[in-house]
């Protein structure tokens, strides 16, 4: 009996335990199996947003989307949203749309339609009356003027009044307002500058100037080379283009063939339109390389100043010309029939047939002995530019053959460092005060930054053209062209 109620009690003890293991069983499959919820189907709400003009950003309920008109926004969801178009300078633009389930909306913004979204242009310039150029093309109106009905966005303006440099620049228009400009335009009647800023010259760093019969004007630079001018275009010859000796030019002249001759630091270039000839001590009679004057004689033979004496040579032989006693330094030459006056650091020296004449300071009473440029006037005076020494004053002399006459335009300070004769018997000083003109009459007038339009009063030289124009160079400020009265 006691062994019928153990067998029971097994029993029911290995049903339990058979159950506590099938509902464990049964706990860990609901552990790991899942059951996603059924997917919906995604909306097909569609937006294609066009805009007249085009390329407006478009923005949903404030937030950038990165389209730009014309172009469409994808499955959207029913609902209001607000669109807004932007774009510089424009107004913005909103609309509230309601789109609904699955729905596909053409938005077309006629943004010409709103004149709100119009912006206008004032336009003031001294002086007035200026021709108007929108955008390259001449519009009939002049200044002042009041441009109406203008789209939002950047204009090229252009301002154009006879004798006056045209003058360019960007105009911003806004939608609902009135953009100002006012404008003075340069007096170019009497003098034009020509400066790296506003025209093509290579260089403000000028130092000499000569024009050829055909109207070029050949500009020396300090440090870019020789310029050409041809009145419309600037070219510019390099050491990196061309075969100029170097890129600091020192002096320039022209001879009767149109022939260019640069005096450089690094010798002498010949230049005929197309190809350059270099002289230099390795391959002529120079002994040295620094070239500071050049001047071409009737017969077509070159001389050249340099700190080692005077250089003739006539297209095969060079010869040097110096004193044993008195080294030359030939700051500039210039020729006088047989005789070749001399401007030298030590006074005014005259070459005649091999032999030399010395003026000196003491017996002449001239300005300073440092005699800078020299150049021969109409009725046969040489006239002579002095610096300042340690003993006397810059000042302006001429030789009328007997004496010397001197002038001391501007003050003890100053710098007088280059003349040139017209055909008006004005004498051109170029000096570190202005530009001194002698009439024929040797009356005395300055012209500089606080009188004129000059572009600077450091003055390097200045030449004379056949329409009886005067182009100046500056030291540090470019080129000037100076339509002066000759009476």
């Amino acid at each position: 009996m006691i062994q019928s109620k153990d067998n029971m009690l097994s029993k029911r003890l290995s049903i339990c335990l058979a159950s506590v293991l099938v509902l464990l069983l049964l706990l860990s499959c609901d552990k790991e199996v899942s059951v996603s919820p059924e997917e919906l189907p995604p909306f097909t709400g569609k937006m294609i947003i066009q805009s007249e003009p085009a390329g407006f950003s478009i923005y949903l309920n404030n937030k950038n989307t990165g389209s730009i008109t014309p172009d469409s926004l994808l499955f959207m969801n029913p609902g209001d949203y607000q669109i807004t178009l932007k774009k510089k300078y424009f107004r913005d633009t909103s609309v509230v749309i309601h789109l609904t389930e699955n729905q596909e909306i053409s938005l077309d913004v006629d943004l010409l339609n709103n004149q709100a979204m119009y912006g206008k242009l004032h336009i003031f310039s001294l002086p007035a009356g200026a021709a108007i150029y929108i955008n390259d093309s001449l519009t009939q109106q002049v200044t002042p003027y009041t441009f109406t009905h203008l789209l939002p966005g950047e204009y090229s303006i252009k301002l154009t009044y006879p004798q006056f440099r045209s003058l360019s620049f960007d105009a911003l228009v806004t939608s609902s307002q009135t953009s100002s400009y006012s404008k003075s335009l340069q007096d170019t009647s009497v003098w034009v500058d020509y400066l790296v800023s506003n025209s093509g010259l290579t260089s403000n760093i000028l130092s000499s100037i000569a024009i050829d019969d055909f109207g070029n004007k050949w500009i020396g630079s300090i440090d870019k080379g020789l310029i050409k001018f041809n009145d419309v275009d600037f070219v510019n010859y390099n050491t990196s283009n061309s075969g100029i000796p170097s890129n600091r030019v020192l002096t320039v002249e022209v001879d009767q063939f149109n022939i260019v001759w640069v005096g450089t630091q690094s010798g002498i270039g010949r230049f005929d339109g197309t190809n350059w000839t270099v002289y230099n001590k390795n391959n002529s009679g120079l002994r040295t390389d620094e070239i500071l004057s050049v001047k071409i004689d009737p017969q077509n033979s070159l001389w050249a100043g340099t700190s080692s004496g005077l250089y003739k040579f006539d297209g095969n032989t060079w010869n040097r010309y110096n004193d044993s006693l008195l080294s030359i330094w030939a700051n500039d030459i210039e020729l006088d029939n047989e005789n070749i006056w001399i401007a030298t650091n030590e006074g005014v020296v005259k070459f005649t047939n091999g032999a030399f004449q010395y003026y000196k300071q003491p017996d002449y009473n001239y300005p300073s002995f440092i005699v800078s440029s020299t150049a021969k006037d109409m009725i046969g005076n040489i006239w002579f530019c002095h610096k300042n020494s340690s003993k006397s004053r810059n000042g302006i002399s001429y030789f009328d053959g007997t004496q010397f006459v001197n002038f001391f335009p501007g003050s003890s300070l100053n710098s007088v460092n280059h003349i040139s004769v017209d055909m008006f018997n004005n004498k051109w000083v170029s000096t570190n005060e202005g530009l001194v003109r002698l009439s024929s009459n040797n009356n005395i007038l300055i012209y500089n930054r606080a009188n004129s339009l000059i572009s600077s009063n450091v003055i390097s030289s200045s030449a004379i053209d056949k329409n009886g124009i005067l182009w100046v160079t500056n030291s540090s400020n470019g080129l000037n062209k100076f339509k002066f009265n000759s009476n």
